[in-house]
């Protein structure tokens, strides 16, 4: 309960400085908030401010400077600041990948991993970040994080968001498919619905272009449109992929994830297996507790039988 109180106070004081310097500056919503995270990181209000307005300002902020949030609580209370700045600045927010999302592909990448080791994890599309942070947060490993995004903007807040959860990342500002990572163990993506242009279908063209950097046995999960299979009417795709990977599993997420477009996990290995066995789930409700856990079972099975067997 104290923790869930914190979590409310730090959200409220962000949104109170950035109320603070709207009425100063009258500035975009997303200019105050990296205004606000540079005076929390400072310590002190950097801006230009009169003594006064500034004592006003520090006082504001002064609920949260002795507070000990832990780091997966920050960043909730941070993603909602996110999500209201982009309805302030009427931006789409299907950039924010769902935090159970993120759970679900830190408890896969945990069962990939029982050694805890050290791993180099790649989103070729981060948006604002949530994805990575979520991963990272659920996941007692040392990690090498990795983003890429070309929107200007969710870099600038990813930007903001790792500062102020302290947690190092590599940042790359352009388009994915000119981005050229390497030894890589896992890869995460969260692809909205698409439609080919010119015959290319950017999924397709991420996948092939990244999966080429995985280190052998290396893994790749993509959250996909269920019409993702669709566009490869002449199976070019599929075999460009097999030629040097296999797809491994197969996860079909519950119709209450998503209003309007389902989607699925597919996992993608980087290593040419013969007669595999690939993991086809469909998990149900989050509320009907009996089925899920026996999902959770099938997935469990699966890992014992063909990743962690002695």
């Amino acid at each position: 309960m104290a923790e869930e109180n914190s979590l409310e106070i730090f959200h409220d004081v962000i949104e109170a400085s950035i109320e603070f310097l709207y009425d100063e500056y009258k500035k975009k919503y997303f200019d105050l908030f990296f205004l606000t995270v540079d005076n929390i990181l400072a310590g002190e209000v950097l801006n230009d401010l009169s003594d006064d307005k500034k004592a006003k300002l520090e006082k504001i902020y002064e609920p949260i400077k002795n507070m000990n949030l832990d780091v997966e609580s920050i960043r909730k209370a941070l993603q909602a600041i996110v999500l209201k700045g982009f309805s302030e600045q009427k931006i789409s927010n299907g950039g924010i990948t769902p935090d159970t999302i993120g759970m679900l592909f830190a408890y896969l990448i945990s069962k990939f991993e029982p050694t805890k080791r050290h791993i180099r994890l790649f989103d070729p599309l981060a948006g604002v970040g949530n994805l990575l942070f979520t991963i990272i947060n659920h996941l007692d490993l040392e990690i090498d994080a990795i983003a890429c995004e070309h929107n200007e903007l969710s870099v600038k807040i990813m930007q903001s968001l790792s500062d102020m959860l302290q947690t190092e990342l590599e940042i790359y500002f352009q388009d994915t498919r000119n981005v050229n990572v390497s030894n890589l163990d896992y890869i995460v993506c969260d692809f909205d619905y698409s439609n080919p242009l010119d015959g290319k279908y950017f999924p397709y063209e991420v996948i092939l272009h990244h999966v080429k950097a995985l280190n052998d046995n290396g893994v790749m999960m993509c959250l996909i449109p269920n019409d993702f299979f669709s566009y490869d009417k002449d199976q070019k795709f599929k075999k460009e992929l097999n030629e040097e990977n296999s797809m491994i599993g197969l996860i079909e997420l519950p119709d209450t994830f998503f209003k309007n477009n389902q989607k699925s996990i597919i996992l993608i290995q980087r290593a040419h297996i013969e007669n595999k066995k690939c993991m086809m789930v469909k998990l149900p409700s989050f509320n009907d507790s009996k089925r899920f856990n026996e999902a959770l079972a099938q997935i469990e099975t699966w890992f014992e039988n063909n990743i962690n067997k002695k």
